[in-house]
């Protein structure tokens, strides 16, 4: 039997009378990295924020392990948020600080550790996104590439067991894009974490996904290994997926 990490039924959120969520049924395995697929506006992204308690759903359970995530308190829900990390799709570092102080901040606010093992800790996690040179540097220094990658580093930094990743290769060029592709499975695997990542970039996709679902309608139209993907008979999926067909061993 598999190892469900995160368990949702009957899962339903809307806005203004629109479902965006229709009675949705998934779960999310330990240890996996699943990629959730969709077109703008099919409740990708809302997905995440009620996974990870920012936004609360109208209707449905979502249990974490044996835990049911809307009867958490308030004590009991930021411990479970000290457990995840998220990269946003900007990046969303604060401007005002640099790469040091914005690696810092999450250690300050949900850690004991002194500024020694701070600081071991920030140069040992930029080690692992290969951008120790730029702990002085300020954000506005940074590429987009580089951004990202100090993004991820400053979600890593806490040790997550589950990450979130909404469109983690968004504005970026396709050889930056397959790099930071390359390092979130790299950083999966050496960190042992479970993830979510929401995503259009069909090449990262195929690199870090283990399994993938698509979201049409508020409802999981296609659950599977991204490769079967090629053989389906659904005339949407087909079409989403025309501009770059998938190759099965890919």
């Amino acid at each position: 039997m598999a190892d469900n990490l995160i368990t949702i039924e009957n899962l339903s959120k809307g806005f203004n009378g629109k479902m965006i969520l229709n009675n949705l049924n998934m779960s999310v395995f330990r240890g996996e990295n699943l990629v959730v697929f969709g077109k703008s506006g099919s409740g990708k992204s809302v997905l995440l924020k009620c996974i990870i308690g920012l936004m609360k759903p109208d209707s449905g359970k979502i249990y974490v392990g044996d835990r049911e995530l809307q009867k958490m308190n308030s004590d009991e829900l930021n411990t479970f948020r000290k457990r995840t990390g998220f990269l946003f799709q900007g990046a969303a570092l604060y401007d005002s600080m640099s790469v040091r102080e914005n690696l810092a901040f999450p250690l300050i606010r949900n850690t004991e550790m002194n500024k020694q093992e701070r600081d071991k800790k920030i140069i040992n996690t930029l080690d692992l996104v290969s951008l120790g040179e730029a702990i002085d540097k300020m954000p506005s220094e940074l590429s987009g590439g580089m951004r990202k990658r100090i993004g991820l580093a400053r979600a890593i930094i806490t040790d997550p067991e589950i990450m979130f990743y909404d469109e983690p290769t968004t504005g970026l060029d396709p050889i930056t894009s397959k790099e930071i592709s390359e390092l979130i499975i790299a950083l999966q695997h050496r960190l042992h974490m479970t993830s979510i990542v929401v995503t259009h970039d069909l090449i990262c996709a195929k690199i870090i996904s283990d399994r993938s679902i698509f979201l049409k309608d508020g409802d999981i139209i296609y659950n599977g290994i991204l490769a079967d993907l090629a053989g389906s008979d659904d005339p949407f999926l087909k079409n989403f997926f025309s501009d770059e067909p998938i190759k099965s061993g890919d």
